[in-house]
């Protein structure tokens, strides 16, 4: 089946790319209710889950997969970038850091925490603040 997409996709692909716009049905989100725990009547025990188009999915994938090949061999991420990394996840940056206190306080040293929740961080970045980071690491594209 794929063989038969992906003649078609690419082109697809190209031809938004080359556009810098998707089309905006691809951006709209069906958004369905999950069960995370609890009571099942109270409304707060659901996260929402938002359904994008297959292809917008796809093509997004191939935009993050080629943004990596240029950010990490160029050592534009950090080494203590956890988030959005292959093999990497809020549980390996957990064991780093729980390491590195560990380490201090065995060698007598004091170890102050501030937790922070960035909910929905990423929804709250100014959309110029992020095009000129990306522009400084050389990720440009139309429009």
């Amino acid at each position: 089946m794929s063989g038969v997409l992906k003649y078609p996709l690419q082109k697809l692909f190209y031809r938004y790319m080359e556009k810098g716009k998707v089309p905006e049905t691809w951006k709209i989100g069906y958004v369905t209710p999950i069960f995370k725990k609890g009571k099942k009547s109270d409304p707060s025990n659901y996260r929402p889950i938002s359904l994008t188009s297959i292809v917008c999915k796809t093509m997004e994938s191939l935009v993050r997969h080629e943004t990596m090949q240029h950010l990490l061999p160029n050592e534009l991420l950090s080494r203590h970038q956890h988030g959005f990394m292959i093999s990497r996840s809020c549980t390996t940056q957990l064991l780093e850091v729980l390491d590195i206190w560990s380490r201090l306080l065995d060698e007598g040293d004091n170890v102050d925490v501030v937790y922070l929740d960035f909910a929905k961080a990423f929804d709250t970045v100014p959309h110029r603040r992020m095009m000129n980071k990306l522009y400084s690491y050389e990720i440009r594209g139309k429009g």
